[in-house]
């Protein structure tokens, strides 16, 4: 390249290892890492996206959180009816009677008040399935938007433990590492990680045969001074 589009001596080995820990997004002012499709210079709309994103993981978490107290709520009343059912059967199936024939007399049991019944539940329910919808499809398109570095089809054995052991925040040990890998569909032997991490540079070994990648990454970005 021309001198004047060259850059820092350091420019090649970032994008490297941006490659090398992808899925990633290097932000940065440097030009050089745009014309080679690696950057994004406008850090506004990143931050705005990640913290966009993290917005939606923080409301589908909380309507998780809010659905289990309902469910553990539910079942705890089923659960205390029951005992006191068991503990009272007579008046329970009294009880029982005396609702089902006040149903029918109201004609909740029949199959066209059910049907009424389902189709306004179908309707209530409608907003918030297409809430949800629209909240997933949101993040996925934001998510793709970040992965400015793609990785590569076939990851080999090193760029699969450097990317794991980059994102955990921990040194691990090989059976570790194997295990982790092997939850995320990566067969590979612990023989075979110590083997690649030994003949890499990147790897670092610390007493008790644990590994970690030289400068853990901070999340999903790598960001150049």
């Amino acid at each position: 390249m021309p001198r004047r589009h060259r850059g820092d001596p350091d420019d090649a080995p970032t994008m490297a290892l941006a490659e090398f820990l992808a899925p990633c997004v290097i932000v940065t002012q440097d030009s050089v890492f745009s014309r080679f499709g690696v950057a994004v210079i406008d850090w506004i709309p990143v931050v705005q996206d990640v913290m966009r994103i993290a917005g939606l993981e923080v409301t589908a978490a909380n309507a998780l959180t809010v659905m289990d107290w309902a469910l553990r709520l539910l079942g705890t009343g089923a659960h205390r009816l029951a005992v006191l059912a068991r503990s009272n059967p007579l008046a329970a199936a009294t009880a029982v009677g005396a609702l089902l024939w006040w149903c029918h007399r109201k004609g909740y049991l029949t199959r066209d008040n059910w049907r009424r019944r389902l189709a306004q539940a179908g309707k209530a329910t409608a907003p918030v399935l297409e809430l949800a919808n629209a909240g997933m499809t949101e993040h996925k398109t934001l998510s793709d938007s970040l992965l400015v570095v793609q990785p590569p089809a076939y990851p080999t054995t090193e760029q699969l433990a450097a990317r794991h052991l980059a994102r955990c925040g921990r040194p691990l040990t090989p059976g570790e590492l194997r295990d982790a890998l092997t939850r995320r569909g990566h067969t590979v032997s612990a023989a075979q990680l110590k083997r690649d991490m030994t003949a890499h540079a990147a790897f670092v070994r610390a007493p008790g045969d644990l590994w970690t990648i030289g400068r853990p990454a901070a999340g999903m970005a790598i960001r150049k001074a």
